[in-house]
């Protein structure tokens, strides 16, 4: 069975950069090929991955909407919504990537979002590993596209107003009955250390555990260029920080 995380968080706290970097850990420690999904509308995980995404979900969701008249009915057109769900995903050295881009429009999508539930499912089952790359708060898990969990990571910055969102991020994650085995705080892009004046705040958020990812100018520098994260020093502070993590996934 897949291992399932899904990172959440407000905007602007890195939840992009930290899922690229374990897509990259995860897959190099294990060996498997791990199957990434941005879930974000402003979707730029395949960018710090080094690929390039031709077609998103929702581009796919809006064509055959378009086209049902067009589609023949039964297993033949559940089959064509399949292979085009297939040609959405990028390939590759160590991952999938499925991006899922923007929400539905117009119309009524519940015949096709049914189909692309089914395909995830599947999808997933076939990978070790799954990590999805979230929008802003919980919109995307709470459409449930994604039924279980088995870890729960919520990123926020050294700031009271982003423990405050994290908090109620993992509240709202159990208000909705979300299945997530554990849950973690990522508090991101710390220089020095974390500030005293918020570890009740942490302590009070009520997650399983949590972990101080630091701050590292690499990475800004990489941002700044438009290169990938493939391109980070294998001996910098976050890199180092997040292969510890990885091990303790799973």
């Amino acid at each position: 069975m897949s291992y399932i995380i899904a990172v959440a968080g407000k905007a602007g706290v890195g939840k992009s950069t930290l899922s690229a970097l374990l897509v990259q850990e995860i897959s190099k420690r294990t060996g498997e090929i791990v199957l990434a999904m941005d879930a974000d509308p402003n979707a730029n995980l395949g960018d710090k991955l080094g690929v390039k995404v031709e077609r998103t979900v929702g581009q796919l969701r809006e064509d055959l909407l378009r086209r049902a008249e067009e589609l023949s009915a039964g297993s033949s057109k559940q089959a064509t919504v399949m292979y085009q769900l297939r040609l959405a995903m990028v390939e590759g050295s160590s991952f999938d990537l499925i991006t899922m881009g923007r929400p539905e429009g117009r119309g009524c999508y519940c015949y096709i979002n049914n189909l692309m539930r089914t395909f995830l499912d599947e999808a997933m089952d076939d990978y070790s590993y799954v990590i999805i790359d979230n929008e802003a708060g919980m919109e995307h898990l709470s459409r449930r596209t994604c039924q279980r969990m088995d870890t729960l990571i919520v990123v926020s910055d050294a700031t009271l107003v982003g423990l405050t969102t994290a908090r109620r991020i993992l509240e709202l994650a159990r208000e909705m009955e979300l299945r997530f085995e554990h849950s973690l705080l990522i508090i991101n892009r710390v220089k020095d250390k974390v500030p005293d004046g918020l570890q009740s705040a942490i302590e009070g958020a009520g997650f399983e555990r949590w972990v101080a990812i630091p701050h590292d100018d690499e990475v800004d520098a990489l941002a700044v260029s438009g290169r990938p994260l493939t391109e980070l020093s294998t001996d910098g502070p976050i890199y180092r920080a997040i292969s510890e993590l990885a091990r303790t996934l799973r």
